[in-house]
């Protein structure tokens, strides 16, 4: 009985281990991309390329919530478009909801992404030397990166000491862990393009 229970014990252990591995893994992972990020920005890249690529697939992600291609145009939320686009690129001016309308969705999102990009290239000609809005998007991306990283590892850490509770329901606490993860990863980085975006249109230079 006692060699039994041994067994059990030592089984029971090597299960918990590897589930422990499992979950490191996961963050490891996320900590790999996370710190590449940050290491092409403590390098002193040009962050240019990235900004513009963050403004457009914002842009593409507001109008997918707002003007789906699975509703008609007439249910489109055009004004809750307008509002969360102009909350982040101030600049940005949609047209009339009636136009908007009278587009498929894929000219509406084309326009806004060339206003976007428009937008920012008007912010960049306020600087009087181009170096200083590289450096600005570097600390900018840095800060938001570093923010938000150190918010995702405590909602992980909260997520990891509750998800055990799932095996009740019968569910696998390390495959319903891995899902969750990855979806609070994607929400991180999709809040860390809106946030650095949102700062780099809201700057004034002069204040610099």
């Amino acid at each position: 009985a006692i060699e039994k229970a041994q067994k059990k014990i030592e089984s029971n252990n090597f299960g918990i281990r590897k589930n422990l591995l499992e979950y490191d893994q996961v963050m490891n992972e996320q900590r790999e991309i996370i710190y590449e990020e940050r290491r092409r920005v403590l390098d002193g890249e040009s962050m240019r390329d990235t900004i513009y690529s963050m403004i457009t697939e914002y842009v593409e992600n507001m109008t997918d919530r707002f003007a789906s291609t699975e509703a008609d145009p007439e249910e489109w939320d055009i004004k809750g478009l307008d509002v969360n686009l102009h909350n982040v690129i101030p600049q940005l001016q949609l047209p009339s909801e009636k136009e908007c309308q009278s587009m498929s969705q894929k000219e509406l999102k084309h326009l806004l992404k060339e206003r976007g990009v428009k937008a920012y290239e008007n912010k960049e000609a306020e600087f009087p030397e181009e170096e200083m809005i590289r450096e600005l998007e570097r600390v900018v991306l840095l800060k938001t990166i570093d923010r938000k990283w150190m918010d995702h590892i405590d909602n992980m850490e909260q997520l990891r000491q509750g998800i055990f509770l799932r095996a009740y329901a019968q569910h696998d606490p390390v495959i319903e862990y891995k899902f969750e993860a990855m979806d609070m990863f994607e929400e991180m980085t999709e809040s860390i393009k809106e946030d650095t975006i949102k700062h780099l249109f809201h700057v004034i230079p002069c204040l610099l």
